[in-house]
């Protein structure tokens, strides 16, 4: 008769017990993940109508800022590469850290350069996050289905932006009437965001060893990476010009107030809510080439739509569309997943956050310059419509199909 393998019981329990550890990381990374975005959408809400409200700021002031605010992140594979000693968790606990600090201090401003300074404070926490969020959500997911892991995460973040924004809203329709005013309101909102990204930050250090790789390297750029590094890149470059524009637009030329722009990115987190974790089963299951075309021909409709339409009920639904095309956006990640060296993730994720912010430093600016000097805010959206179409191209250039996560 066949001799019958017995597991020893230690080793049984061992097992068990790693395996509550996950468990219990995972609750805690999904938790953590949601009073981030929860935290961050209470800030982002009523950020630009702040700036433009009590800071009065201009065009080609908000573009500006943001050039300056992005250089933390160009510099984010340098400074992850010094903390190289420190697991991801840690990293990303400090970031988290710094980012509710400064994000909570920004209501104590009220004229442009203290904002200024502040933004970029609160910037260097956050670019530290979010070149190790992903790298946690991978090594948590031990390799088994790294798109649907990265499609759950967004999704709850979504969530929690929804609750975010609904508390913003509440807040600004409150605030008449128990005789709040405008610049209480914006200081309340960025305080509570600043105490749950900080509380994410305390929650993410107790994070155990399985969110964090075995080994990891400083700074890497191999030529292997190069169609990664392109796509991030040119990925940063359109983001900025619709993350900063295309609601400063809205704001600005159509006054669009702040309810109606609360109201509309809720409608955004909703959608991106349901469509999330869709979008990265549909990763896993056929590769990254045919989602990222499609993200890159809907982006080339969206610029063209913002560049041509003056109907404002036509620029809120493709404002609605981009953030919800933007789900696409985690095939960029799985694809490095699939075919990165053994512990150089974390790294190249951190490379591709910098590729990110060449784009993320002088887009902002530049575009803001345009904008003014022309007199004309389509320009930077024509210029955005350009850089979808190299986004198309060099998206055609990835593998058409390729074998399912096995990291």
């Amino acid at each position: 008769m066949p001799t019958e393998t017995v597991t020893p019981v230690t080793e049984t329990s061992s097992l068990v017990g790693a395996d509550k550890t996950l468990q219990r990381d995972w609750a805690k990374f999904i938790t953590l993940n949601f009073l981030f975005a929860f935290g961050f959408a209470i800030y982002a809400s009523v950020f630009q109508n702040f700036f433009n409200d009590i800071v009065h700021g201009t065009p080609r002031g908000l573009g500006a800022m943001e050039s300056i605010r992005e250089i933390p992140g160009l510099l984010t594979a340098i400074t992850a590469g010094t903390l190289v000693a420190l697991a991801e968790a840690r990293v990303a606990a400090l970031g988290l850290g710094i980012a509710g600090v400064g994000i909570g201090l920004t209501g104590a401003t009220n004229s442009y350069v203290p904002l200024v300074l502040v933004t970029v404070f609160w910037s260097v926490g956050f670019h530290l996050w979010a070149g190790m969020s992903s790298a946690i959500t991978l090594t948590l997911a031990k390799g088994q289905e790294g798109g649907r892991h990265l499609g759950r995460i967004s999704s709850i973040s979504a969530v929690a932006t929804m609750v975010g924004l609904g508390m913003a809203l509440l807040f600004a329709k409150a605030a008449p009437h128990i005789g709040v005013s405008q610049q209480s309101l914006y200081r309340w909102n960025f305080a509570l965001g600043g105490i749950c990204i900080f509380a994410a930050g305390v929650l993410c250090a107790t994070l155990s060893h399985h969110a964090a790789s075995v080994a990891r390297a400083p700074i890497i750029f191999r030529k292997e990476y190069k169609l990664f590094y392109l796509l991030t890149f040119l990925e940063g470059c359109r983001r900025q010009i619709f993350s900063i524009f295309a609601s400063f637009v809205l704001i600005k030329v159509y006054n669009l107030p702040l309810a109606s722009m609360l109201w509309l990115q809720f409608v955004n987190n909703i959608l991106i809510s349901l469509t999330a974790p869709k979008m990265g089963k549909l990763v896993d299951r056929r590769g990254e080439r045919a989602p990222l075309t499609v993200y890159a021909v809907g982006l080339i409709l969206v610029f063209l739509g913002y560049a041509v339409s003056t109907s404002i009920y036509i620029l809120c639904f493709l404002f609605i569309l981009d953030n919800v095309l933007f789900t696409f956006g985690v095939g960029f990640t799985t694809y490095l997943h699939r075919i990165v060296r053994p512990n150089e993730l974390t790294p190249c994720l951190n490379m591709g956050v910098t590729m990110n912010h060449i784009a993320a430093v002088t887009i902002p600016i530049g575009g803001a310059w345009l904008w003014e000097h022309f007199g004309n805010y389509r320009i930077p959206f024509w210029i955005g419509a350009a850089v979808a179409c190299i986004s198309l191209i060099t998206t055609l250039q990835l593998p058409a199909r390729q074998n399912p996560l096995s990291r």
